[in-house]
């Protein structure tokens, strides 16, 4: 059980972490735990461990937040989305009371959070000024200078994050997401939810292409950009409803899938096919034979060719 807006909800908190499991190295189920190297860190002897009874979590090598922790903070995590997104989720799967998704008002004050309504929040000049500086970690991850101005990339040098800023249609920033230089740690700002927007919507709206590629991650999305391929991205394994309405804006052929190469991301494609395939000419990211887990696992010669290569749907469904 978890207790996620006054409600405990019955999880079952296997079937959440197995489309992600091969996050977790070295993983064996043992006496109802889930026992692994560290999906948080480098980590090469299993030291974390997940309670499958309840959800909590620790991970005996960390220090600091990353610990120990309740299910949330893993799922979401493992989401790469917000604790607020991963508690709306389970609350649509879960929750008994919840009949109507208008019904659903989250109270985060038991993670500590404020439950107050959403605000637009747009970042002014002044506020994106201390984020006015350049890390090599996306350049030695073959994104180049000008992409990373043109997606207006800062960096943290308080905290060594990488700042992505994430923009509604008018080119505003509405969030920013932080990547760690030196972890595999993430967070958000205090701006708007991103499940509202496409990383990279505005480029591409203001690049007229008629072909659309999609990824998860924003490293994804601006390391095609870098090869010349236009793409957006959806910045988790999971599609919302606002970003289906914006992907239908578009005035495109082609949808190419290009989500990571794993169970989530293989489960995440399988949506798109569904929402998109009759509206759009649907085609797939040639990640066969490969060990390659995302786009940015392969060289620029490999993901020219393996895009150039991309399967269309009739293909993908024999």
């Amino acid at each position: 059980m978890i207790f996620i807006n006054k409600q405990n909800l019955n999880v079952d908190f296997y079937s959440e972490l197995e489309p992600y499991l091969d996050q977790f190295p070295q993983h064996v189920l043992r006496d109802n735990k889930i026992q692994s190297c560290s999906p948080f860190r480098i980590d090469r002897n299993p030291s974390f461990a997940v309670n499958l009874e309840n959800g909590t979590w620790i991970d005996s090598g960390a220090t600091g937040e990353y610990h120990k922790g309740h299910f949330l903070s893993l799922l979401s995590f493992l989401r790469e989305e917000s604790v607020e997104d991963t508690s709306e989720y389970l609350l649509r799967m879960y929750s008994p009371l919840l009949k109507e998704e208008s019904d659903l008002h989250l109270d985060m004050t038991d993670f500590g959070q404020s439950s107050k309504q959403e605000t637009l929040k747009i970042f002014s000049a002044d506020e994106l000024k201390q984020f006015a500086f350049r890390h090599p970690y996306l350049g030695k991850r073959g994104i180049s200078e000008e992409v990373q101005q043109q997606f207006r990339v800062g960096y943290d040098s308080d905290k060594r994050a990488v700042a992505m800023c994430w923009c509604n249609t008018d080119g505003d920033v509405v969030n920013i997401k932080f990547r760690s230089v030196d972890t595999k740690h993430f967070w958000y700002a205090n701006g708007q939810r991103i499940k509202n927007h496409l990383y990279g919507y505005h480029n591409f709206i203001k690049n007229s292409a008629a072909i659309v590629t999609i990824t998860e991650s924003e490293i994804d999305c601006m390391r095609l950009w870098t090869l010349g391929i236009p793409a957006v991205a959806l910045g988790t394994a999971h599609i919302s409803q606002q970003q289906v309405e914006l992907l239908f804006k578009l005035n495109v052929e082609e949808l190419v899938i290009a989500t990571d190469n794993d169970a989530a991301g293989r489960e995440c494609a399988r949506t798109l096919e569904e929402i998109f395939a009759g509206t759009f000419r649907v085609t797939y990211f040639d990640f066969d034979n490969t060990i390659a887990k995302d786009i940015s696992d392969l060289s620029s010669d490999e993901i020219t060719l393996r895009y150039e290569n991309r399967k269309c749907l009739e293909f993908v469904l024999k």
